[in-house]
């Protein structure tokens, strides 16, 4: 049974103090026509969550871009370092696995992070606090999210070629076509079975700093992290996006295709995870978690997370990051967080 992100209400205001991620603003000079949301704006209809959820986190852990990143990072730029490690093909078959997701608004105000979570199509959807906003109807993060996997579940019905990207792309011009307000980054994928014998392969998109790892045990029993994706950002704290003034499109997405392993661990999540939690300790915490299965691993990175979120005086990556821009940053970063997690046999 798929399902898909539905609001929270707002939680109680906490003492603590966080910046958002900003909306792409023009260089002076240049304008740009605001669009404002027509009556016959797209609206989606979740079906209900499947399976617990809980506490989940914002991930996104930028890779100490310097000056480059005040430029668009093409697809082909992006997906350097985003080489996914060759693998054999299993010849046992197309690999099984199980998911499972958890979520917490920031409690400053109403929940932003979307996703879905099919049988075969994930994706995490984190709408920009600083952009701007519709008066009515759903928050853009959630019409993307949920006009994407409506369009992923078409491609089924009518049997055609599973494409994110594509599905990414309608979605994102259908919210242009409605005059659609807000903006939000987007990470989508498939499992796919059937395409390439012998191998399971994720595939998908990512825009702006939502994003994946996949986890993997080396020979040595350790656990690492064998792929990820890298952040797409404009300049610090602001993550290319879809959606409102922003000059970014699906275009630009990161071309995710990962062969998956038996034990493989896929974490899709939205930046307030990687913002505040380190690779190292997110392993440990699916290290910790593993033989509970998907639920439990989800609900262990987004609960600690929201606890990085709420110290004061720890050092986080978001903050390392801050300090690279000139930026002062001291304690956790409080933030909307969203995690999906995959665990493969």
């Amino acid at each position: 049974m798929a399902g898909i992100h539905a609001k929270m209400a707002m939680a109680a205001m906490v003492a603590l103090m966080a910046t958002s991620a900003e909306a792409f603003l023009a260089p002076q000079g240049i304008s740009l026509v605001l669009t404002t949301k027509s009556a016959s704006s797209f609206k989606t209809t979740r079906p209900p969550l499947r399976g617990p959820h809980h506490v989940a986190l914002k991930m996104g852990l930028f890779d100490a871009f310097k000056s480059a990143t005040e430029k668009l990072i093409g697809a082909e730029e992006a997906n350097l370092p985003n080489m996914a490690p060759q693998l054999s093909a299993v010849g046992t078959g197309p690999l099984t696995w199980t998911a499972g997701v958890s979520e917490i608004p920031d409690p400053r105000h109403a929940m932003e992070d979307a996703w879905f979570a099919g049988d075969y199509d994930y994706g995490v959807f984190d709408g920009v606090t600083g952009a701007q906003k519709s008066e009515f109807g759903d928050l853009y993060s959630y019409q993307l999210s949920g006009t994407t996997y409506g369009i992923l579940q078409r491609q089924r019905e009518q049997k055609k070629p599973i494409d994110p990207l594509v599905a990414l792309d309608g979605a994102f011009s259908a919210l242009n076509d409605a005059m659609t307000v807000g903006s939000s980054t987007a990470c989508v994928v498939s499992v796919d079975t059937k395409s390439e014998p012998g191998y399971t392969i994720l595939k998908g998109a990512n825009v702006g700093d939502s994003g994946i790892k996949v986890v993997r045990r080396g020979q040595d029993g350790m656990m690492k992290v064998v792929y990820q994706t890298v952040p797409q950002m404009h300049y610090f704290n602001c993550p290319f996006q879809l959606g409102g003034n922003s000059p970014d499109t699906v275009d630009l997405a990161t071309r995710i295709r990962v062969p998956l392993a038996p034990g493989d661990i896929v974490v899709i999540a939205s930046d307030g995870l990687y913002d505040n939690v380190y690779d190292s300790q997110i392993i440990d915490l699916l290290e910790a978690t593993e033989a509970q299965g998907p639920t439990a691993m989800a609900e262990a990175l987004v609960g600690y997370a929201r606890q990085v979120q709420e110290d004061p005086q720890v050092v986080i990556p978001y903050g390392l990051e801050a300090q690279a821009a000139g930026k002062k940053w001291t304690g956790g970063k409080l933030d909307d967080t969203a995690a999906i997690v995959l665990q493969f046999s």
